[in-house]
């Protein structure tokens, strides 16, 4: 049976949540509109009724408790499930409505996801979609967000979160048609060996002076090519740029060389080897539930990412 008694406490609970979430009472009390010192006598009186300190407090800093931190764990839980039991009530109106809080690296959403999502939101005005660009790996249940993007080399799994693959996105290299034209007519793997090259950089670095790609080669046999980079960054966009420009030779996502081959811009080098290929995903905490305008983005994306495989596919 539920114990009506801790009825009371549950805005104390949100209260000291807010606090460690945005790392104080200042913050917390701004994002509230709250008062410090009520907040402060509020985590005073909540500590004293469950006879733990959850909080260390001095007079420039608080330091959160490790008993603490198991609390705000399920403060938090208590938060996401009330959001989402007040969002299933709004449901009921059978049109998608409501924020979403997603995170989005920021190479996707200067990509694909940019021009994805407009067209989300006008497919469901309702919606407000709040987006967290960060190439960093979020923690989707700490910091409460609904769903987030990630691209990855390896195959990844996690028990606590469920993870649908969106895309499985073919690298290819590619040059520009001056700088494919200057390059050794020797083939294969060879023909690198003085290029000059653009390499993207990857989430859990923020600079590399050099960078190894990996082939297969048509006879199954694998290669290394290792170089420096003359433009190294995390933007697709600009590395993209940079190759039709003619500053060096690229390896990007087959969908976002597809327009400057099909026109003539961009020539695809040694296309009888296999680069390497990511796994773009879609991670959430749950498969049922999901409040409806989640549920409707979720399938949005996996329509568009279809289609947008299919039409490259188409262009290649």
């Amino acid at each position: 049976m539920p114990n009506y008694g801790m009825l009371q406490d549950l805005n104390d609970f949100v209260y000291f949540a807010a606090v460690v979430r945005h790392g104080g009472f200042s913050a917390a009390g701004r994002v509230l509109n709250v008062p410090k010192s009520k907040l402060s006598r509020h985590i005073a009186a909540l500590e004293e009724r469950l006879g733990v300190r959850l909080l260390e407090r001095t007079v420039k800093r608080f330091r959160v408790t490790e008993i603490g931190n198991s609390f705000y764990a399920h403060c938090e839980n208590m938060l996401r499930e009330a959001e989402r039991a007040a969002r299933t009530i709004s449901d009921a109106s059978g049109e998608p409505h409501g924020p979403i809080r997603v995170s989005v690296p920021n190479g996707l959403l200067q990509g694909s996801l940019g021009t994805m999502f407009p067209e989300f939101l006008n497919r469901y005005p309702k919606v407000q979609l709040q987006i967290l660009a960060t190439d960093r790996r979020v923690d989707i249940i700490n910091e409460r967000l609904d769903l987030a993007v990630r691209a990855q080399f390896a195959e990844e799994t996690d028990s606590e979160l469920t993870m649908r693959v969106l895309s499985k996105v073919d690298l290819i290299l590619v040059a520009n048609a001056e700088l494919a034209a200057s390059l050794p007519a020797t083939g294969g793997i060879d023909s690198l060996a003085d290029a000059a090259t653009v390499s993207f950089l990857s989430p859990s670095v923020d600079w590399q002076d050099s960078d190894v790609w990996e082939f297969t080669g048509p006879d199954g046999t694998p290669y290394r090519h290792e170089h420096r980079p003359r433009l190294s960054c995390k933007s697709v966009p600009a590395l993209l740029e940079a190759i039709y420009a003619g500053v060096g030779v690229g390896l990007l996502p087959d969908h976002v060389c597809a327009e400057g081959i099909r026109e003539g811009r961009l020539v695809r080098l040694l296309p009888e080897y296999q680069m390497s290929q990511a796994t773009i995903y879609l991670v959430f905490t749950a498969t049922q539930g999901l409040p409806m305008a989640v549920r409707a983005l979720v399938d949005f994306l996996v329509e568009q990412f279809r289609t947008l495989r299919a039409t490259t596919q188409c262009q290649q």
